[in-house]
């Protein structure tokens, strides 16, 4: 090869990693039979959850190991809608909704459908915290991740399974 070959073939391999944007693949975990899947766009975290019962399905954040003061985002899937729900945990067995609190839902874009293998949710968090009663959600970031789910679609059934896991976003 050519010394103008060589150099004509490193010009364009380094402008091909300069143009062409490194895309990265979504995390995941496995916590029981729940998964959860995370991807940052510019300005949000788009999740998906999956979890084996037709019931809701919620993914919580904390700065400590704690079920209280924690931010939970609620989804079900109904035969008639998908619902979803941004909730704040005051105290053991009181989440409240946000819109309570005086603040406003950041969860966006959720979508949902239940199968004969169970329930499989996806929605939009924004990527900055509005107020205290959510948590800023920065990749490389380590929190704890609330995990859960229910048989049963109603909100305020409790929970088949729930495990805090201490994630890096």
């Amino acid at each position: 090869m050519s010394t103008m070959a060589f150099y004509s073939n490193m010009f364009f391999f380094i402008l091909s990693l300069i143009v062409i944007p490194y895309q990265k693949s979504p995390k995941k975990i496995k916590v029981e039979k729940m998964e959860i899947s995370w991807e940052f766009t510019e300005d949000h975290v788009e999740f998906t959850a999956s979890a084996p019962e037709d019931g809701w399905i919620a993914i919580g954040f904390n700065s400590e190991n704690n079920i209280v003061g924690s931010n939970l985002y609620m989804v079900n899937v109904t035969p008639t809608k998908v619902n979803a729900e941004d909730l704040f945990v005051v105290s053991v067995g009181n989440p409240k909704p946000v819109i309570a609190l005086g603040s406003n839902s950041q969860i966006t874009n959720y979508s949902g459908i239940e199968t004969k293998e169970g329930t499989r949710v996806k929605f939009s968090l924004p990527r900055t915290a509005i107020d205290n009663y959510h948590f800023n959600l920065k990749e490389g970031q380590k929190i704890w991740l609330i995990c859960a789910y229910s048989m049963e679609d109603e909100f305020d059934h409790h929970s088949r399974m729930r495990k805090h896991v201490h994630v890096t976003l």
